[in-house]
């Protein structure tokens, strides 16, 4: 079954430029907001950014890259070097264990606080509904030209 949502999802911490970054590392910004972050996270608050608000893991169409093995790395067309956009993440699994089941969807959200503790195996989790692994855990990205359709795509696996 397809079953797709819209989320609202943010930069990752990488993309941000150096002005941000200081502003999501500023406590008393996120207490002035009246934002529901753990006092835990008061000295961590670009984990809690990354892990809770930014780049959504799973498979979506658009969304953000979710940098992982690399640092950011912008794909330019071959054709007209247009910096090319996200089409489609093709995800190992819809979300993360430990903290970063936040990104479950809310009927699934016992399985995941569940599979922290249960240990799954690969295609078992149920962070992972689709059986679909890109190497190792990994994900691939096709992105396209913004320009033209016609232009060729190009993929990144990570």
């Amino acid at each position: 079954m397809l079953a797709p949502e819209a989320i609202t999802e943010y930069p990752d911490g990488l993309d941000l430029s150096p002005q941000m970054l200081l502003m999501v590392e500023d406590w008393s910004r996120w207490q002035a907001a009246g934002a529901d972050v753990d006092s835990s996270y008061a000295d961590f608050l670009r984990d809690f950014y990354d892990i809770h608000l930014a780049d959504a893991p799973g498979w979506k169409v658009c969304g953000r890259p979710p940098w992982g093995r690399t640092d950011p790395n912008p794909r330019y067309c071959t054709v007209c070097d247009v910096q090319m956009v996200p089409l489609l993440t093709i995800a190992s699994g819809e979300w993360d264990g430990g903290e970063g089941h936040s990104w479950a969807p809310y009927e699934e959200q016992a399985a995941a606080y569940a599979a922290n503790t249960a240990g799954h195996c690969c295609g078992q989790d149920p962070s992972q509904p689709t059986k679909v692994e890109v190497g190792s855990a990994d994900n691939m990205q096709i992105y396209v030209c913004p320009t033209s359709p016609e232009h060729p795509h190009t993929d990144l696996i990570q």
